[in-house]
């Protein structure tokens, strides 16, 4: 487990391409257009664990991003949201992990507003099971936008190792929403898990809007 009230303590040589970090809708540089994400095969869940931070999904998919084809690793989420926008902070931020043949991460996170229940996520919170790997054949096709609007930048993993090289896409616009009361149920269960902003250096930061 890793202690969010002390992440000053946490080891990071790793330079200044550290995630998470503040995107501005105005110091990026824009393109209109839609982020380069597909799926290639519908992302499904089969394995819930609790890894004492945060809710993790093991499960497979498959997508191209920028060109480039990927393999889903893995599914978590973040209380309060990790990013921020123009300083806005979200509610809830869940991240899709991709990799690739030749080493490549990619992390595309969706940024969730408050809203009605989301059936997925309920289903997850059924599933939940404190000391026990859980079995669970969830689908979720509709999270990712068949045209995906947000943001493009490199960075790091949000958790130690904190390894840099990371490729980012955050979106902006899915349609998916969360409940207050799903919401008080990751803050009963997990409190916050969410990395503080770091400083963007001179990193080039994409909107695609």
């Amino acid at each position: 487990m890793f202690n969010y009230d002390n992440q000053n303590g946490w080891p990071n040589k790793l330079g200044h391409y550290q995630s998470p970090i503040d995107l501005s809708s105005t110091d990026s540089i824009n393109y209109d257009d839609n982020l380069a994400i597909s799926s290639d095969m519908y992302y499904q869940l089969t394995e819930e664990i609790n890894d004492g931070n945060t809710i993790r999904l093991l499960g497979h998919g498959n997508a191209t991003i920028f060109n480039r084809k990927f393999t889903f690793q893995q599914l978590h989420f973040h209380l309060p949201s990790e990013h921020t926008i123009d300083g806005k902070t979200h509610p809830l931020e869940i991240h899709l992990v991709h990799t690739n043949e030749i080493g490549q991460t990619v992390v595309v996170a969706i940024m969730v507003n408050k809203g009605n229940s989301n059936p997925d996520i309920q289903s997850i919170i059924n599933h939940f099971n404190n000391n026990v790997e859980q079995p669970v054949n969830i689908s979720t096709n509709q999270w990712i936008p068949s045209l995906a609007k947000g943001f493009h930048y490199l960075g790091s993993l949000t958790t130690p190792p904190l390894t840099e090289g990371v490729e980012w896409l955050v979106i902006t616009n899915a349609a998916i929403t969360v409940s207050e009361s799903q919401l008080q149920w990751f803050h009963n269960n997990f409190k916050h898990n969410n990395r503080k902003t770091q400083p963007l250096f001179e990193r080039k930061v994409e909107l695609y809007k």
